[in-house]
C-alpha cells in the first residue's frame, strides 16, 4: 500500500506541476511479486531507428518529434507477467483539449494523424490513438516476437525466448505535444 501511495503522490505531482518524467529502466530480477512503473506520454513503445522495419516516425519529423525512450523493464525469458493500468491520463496536443485526454485504452475513437503510421500499424490498426502498448526486446532494443496492446488490462503475457526487456510506450507518432503519464502495475506470476 505504501508503494502505491508513493506512486500516486509522484503521479499527481507530475500531472499538476508538469515535472518532466524521463523513461527509467526497472529491474525485476529481485523477483518482487508486483510493482508500479511510470510510462511517460512522450515515450514511444520501441526505438524506431533500431527497429527500422517497424518505424513509426515520419522521416521529415525525426529531430523535432519529441520522442522519449520507452519505459524499460528487465525481464527473464519464460516469466509470466500481468500488466495492468493503475491510473493516470495522457493528452495529445497538450492539456486543454478534454476530448484528447485518455486512459491506457486510448481515445474513444480513432483520430487521424498526419505524421505517418502509428505504432499500432504493426500490431492491429484498431488499437486506439494514445493507448498503452508494449514489446519485448533483446538487450540492444531489437524487437523479439511481436509488439502487443496493453491498454487498461489486465494483460497476461509470457516473456518470449531471447527477450531481456519489456518496453512500454504510447501509441503515437508525434510526441512533442503530449503530456501526462500512466502508472502501470507489473506482476510476476508463477
Amino acid at each position: 500500500m505504501k508503494k502505491h501511495l508513493i506512486s500516486l503522490f509522484i503521479a499527481i505531482l507530475v500531472l499538476e506541476i508538469g515535472i518532466s518524467v524521463k523513461a527509467k529502466n526497472f529491474d525485476i530480477s529481485a523477483r518482487e511479486e508486483s510493482f508500479d512503473i511510470v510510462v511517460n506520454s512522450k515515450s514511444g513503445p520501441w526505438n524506431p531507428v533500431i527497429n527500422n522495419s517497424k518505424n513509426y516516425i515520419h522521416k521529415l519529423r525525426v529531430k523535432s518529434n519529441g520522442l522519449a525512450p520507452p519505459t524499460i523493464v528487465k525481464v527473464k525469458s519464460g516469466d509470466n507477467l500481468t500488466l495492468a493500468y493503475v491510473f493516470g491520463n495522457v493528452y495529445a496536443d497538450k492539456e486543454g483539449h478534454p476530448e484528447r485526454k485518455t486512459d491506457a485504452d486510448g481515445y474513444p475513437k480513432n483520430m487521424p494523424t498526419y505524421a505517418g503510421f502509428l505504432p499500432s500499424f504493426y500490431i492491429n490498426d484498431r488499437i486506439k490513438h494514445m493507448a498503452l502498448i508494449g514489446t519485448f526486446t533483446n538487450s540492444k532494443g531489437v524487437i523479439v516476437g511481436s509488439p502487443f496492446f496493453v491498454g487498461n488490462g489486465p494483460t497476461n503475457i509470457t516473456v518470449p525466448e531471447g527477450s531481456e526487456q519489456l518496453q512500454l510506450g504510447i501509441n503515437d507518432n508525434l510526441f512533442r505535444d503530449n503530456s501526462g503519464l500512466f502508472i502501470v502495475k507489473i506482476s510476476i506470476n508463477d
